[in-house]
């Protein structure tokens, strides 16, 4: 079960929506545990000893920022190094066991050095909003929570245990003691659910046809038109399922009293690599900037030591999404970006209107490409095919084989691109307000939205796979 599945529409969202409206007080956090960890055995098919295993971080991280608090000097330093070690430890089994064979090994093309080891879900997600907690609590930025009710309510919340956002404790705090749902909330919270789901069915899941299709035919049978069509959707796709899950997640939080941080900013409409990340999975940035660029120094030391930052953030950005080399090449590749942008060398094409965005669209797609394929060996062929100047391109490869693609999605594809600037979502604002106008669009994209994952085309989001 997830967010756009029919079980969850039909049946656990409104059930759940009804029954936390009616409870009160401290008997709101109880249910909201409650139903998080409903959800979650659901979610999870089968694999309930997950369950327990987050459980066990809950537990955790309650009793370590209890002793925290209580604590003076090295002790509460040593207190939140014990918490950061665990949990730490508990990600690195589970998420990076096959790198770390593949890497001793030295089979860096997968098959013999997978442990076969599953990957709990939400667990990169829970892991970072425990080392925040924790984090919060030795910086006093934040009271240790008394409560272990409340606490694992806040952790385990089922809009977010899955894929975020990363929602700190401290912007929580308020919702987590007094919480209050109202009609004009669930209104809201509805709409921005049934946007989102939109975005996930109409648009995501049918673009990942194509690189679907480009996998089955193998990266070295295809053409460099459908390998850059292959690209395009699938950043395309990528986005639109982030992006509507992370509105669905906020249109959740609204029906049940709180607000959910803000994730994306069109980062497709970006000036430089720099501004992406400040606009793409935005919760996951200012995790990091809060909890290692900062601490590290940040900005506000020299030269060398602040390029010593900007490398550990993304090296540390790309081993989080996966445990493949390729998710390290990725980070090394934004770090190689971001470096140079942050030099100056390239500041007239950033700041210029059209060339800065002339200068983000290939590195888009190139990053993309990068955070796609499993293994260097992959990668390699497939920017043969993107530029196939850097090899011969195979007798074999239909020079129109893009086209069966292009008529089935492109018109979705520039669909996609509008969507991705905020002139839709600017011009839905006007009429949000005007029933007889906004009603029937959303019910139109709803019913369309239900059909489609009615059909079988209700894929699992991507995100689940970090």
């Amino acid at each position: 079960m997830n967010f756009s599945s029919i079980q969850f529409i039909f049946l656990f969202l409104p059930l759940f929506v009804l029954v936390h409206a009616l409870t009160k007080g401290k008997l709101q956090n109880l249910t909201l545990l409650f139903g998080s960890i409903l959800f979650y055995g659901f979610a999870v098919g089968g694999h309930y000893e997950w369950i327990v295993l987050l459980l066990l971080s809950s537990v955790a991280s309650y009793f370590i920022g209890l002793l925290i608090e209580v604590g003076k000097g090295r002790y509460r330093k040593a207190m939140l190094l014990a918490g950061v070690l665990f949990h730490l430890a508990v990600l690195c089994l589970y998420k990076y066991s096959d790198l770390w064979i593949s890497l001793f090994s030295g089979l860096l093309e997968g098959g013999d050095s997978s442990t076969g080891v599953l990957l709990p879900l939400g667990i990169s997600f829970y892991t970072f909003k425990n080392l925040s907690y924790l984090h919060e609590v030795y910086a006093g930025r934040v009271v240790a929570e008394k409560s272990f009710i409340d606490f694992s309510a806040y952790l385990m919340m089922f809009p977010q245990i899955s894929m975020g956002p990363i929602q700190t404790y401290e912007s929580f705090q308020p919702y987590l003691h007094d919480r209050k749902v109202t009609l004009s909330g669930i209104n809201s919270g509805v709409t921005e659910f049934i946007l989102g789901l939109g975005l996930k069915t109409i648009f995501a899941n049918r673009l990942g046809s194509v690189f679907s299709g480009i996998e089955t035919i193998g990266y070295d049978g295809i053409s460099t038109p459908l390998a850059w069509l292959g690209v395009i959707s699938y950043s395309l796709q990528l986005y639109f399922d982030f992006y509507g899950y992370s509105l669905m997640a906020s249109g959740i939080g609204e029906m049940l009293g709180y607000q959910t941080p803000k994730n994306f900013d069109y980062p497709y409409t970006a000036t430089s690599m720099t501004d992406f990340w400040r606009r793409w999975h935005m919760t996951l940035g200012t995790w990091f900037k809060e909890n290692v660029y900062f601490p590290l120094g940040g900005s506000r030391c020299s030269t060398v030591k602040h390029y010593r930052n900007l490398f550990v953030v993304w090296v540390l950005t790309g081993v989080w999404h996966g445990n493949t080399v390729t998710f390290l090449l990725w980070g090394l590749f934004l770090f190689a970006v971001i470096a140079i942008e942050k030099s100056g060398v390239l500041n007239k094409v950033i700041q210029h209107k059209f060339w800065s965005h002339v200068y983000m669209i290939p590195l888009i797609l190139l990053s993309w490409t990068i955070f796609r394929l499993p293994t260097f060996g992959d990668l390699g062929v497939y920017v043969t095919r993107l530029f196939p100047f850097f090899g011969e391109t195979p007798e074999y490869v239909s020079p129109t084989d893009w086209v069966k693609y292009a008529k089935g999605v492109g018109g979705l594809m520039v669909a996609g691109i509008l969507f991705s600037t905020p002139l839709p979502r600017k011009l839905f604002e006007k009429i949000r307000n005007k029933p007889l106008v906004s009603v029937p669009i959303l019910l139109v994209i709803f019913w369309y939205a239900v059909y489609l994952a009615a059909c079988g085309a209700n894929d699992p989001f991507l995100y689940f796979n970090f």
